[in-house]
């Protein structure tokens, strides 16, 4: 049945809302009032959470840049280094001992105070540097006592076979020269001439020294 008032709308009483329509509202309300407390609290809890990995995981980053620059300037200095050390060697391998050398020709000459095999002196020496496929040369006026071309002969014999000495020289000229009246009582005579001693290239040098 349908019921209608028809009293005045001053007379009327006023609607209230239903007890069960207002408690279901409420109700909602509480439980969307919760569910926003609650995913606050968990996002702010695992955005903490999160954030402070974040952090953990930067400056654990720049610590690895900082080690990874020192790493690659380390690689970097021991590829230098490793050039300048083969550098170095090249030029070593590829130099000659100059003081060496003259101190084996020097035993050479002075054959242990023996003058019987032969009596050598010199009154100068001049060296050329060379230059490209041409090795040094060692140029010296000497002499040889008395006037047996045997003991110039064994001189040179001397200097070609001291293996130690000539591995370094292609060449020694030749015996010859002039005999000449020395102003000396011993020896009166000499045989005056002059020694060229050719050596091998600079890049020979360095195969000889390797064999060491």
């Amino acid at each position: 049945m349908i019921k209608i008032n028809l009293l005045p709308q001053e007379y009327r009483k006023k609607e209230r809302t239903s007890f069960k329509v207002f408690g279901s509202l409420l109700l909602s309300l509480i439980v969307v009032c919760a569910s926003f407390v609650y995913f606050g609290h968990v996002y702010l809890n695992e955005f903490k959470v999160i954030e402070a990995k974040r952090v953990s995981k930067e400056e654990k980053l720049k610590n690895l840049e900082v080690w990874a620059k020192r790493d690659d300037a380390l690689v970097s200095e021991r590829k230098e280094y490793e050039k300048r050390s083969k550098t170095i060697q090249k030029i070593a391998n590829s130099r000659l001992l100059w003081t060496k050398t003259l101190d084996q020709f020097i035993d050479i000459t002075f054959n242990e105070g023996n003058t019987e095999r032969h009596w050598v002196w010199f009154s100068n020496l001049s060296a050329n540097t060379g230059s490209g496929r041409r090795g040094p040369t060692m140029t010296l006026a000497a002499k040889v006592a008395t006037g047996q071309f045997s003991r110039q002969a064994n001189y040179l014999d001397d200097l070609k076979n001291d293996k130690e000495f000539f591995k370094d020289f292609l060449s020694v000229n030749a015996p010859g020269g002039r005999v000449v009246m020395t102003e000396k009582k011993e020896p009166q005579a000499a045989i005056s001439f002059k020694l060229d001693l050719r050596m091998k290239p600079s890049s020979l040098w360095a195969k000889n020294q390797k064999k060491k």
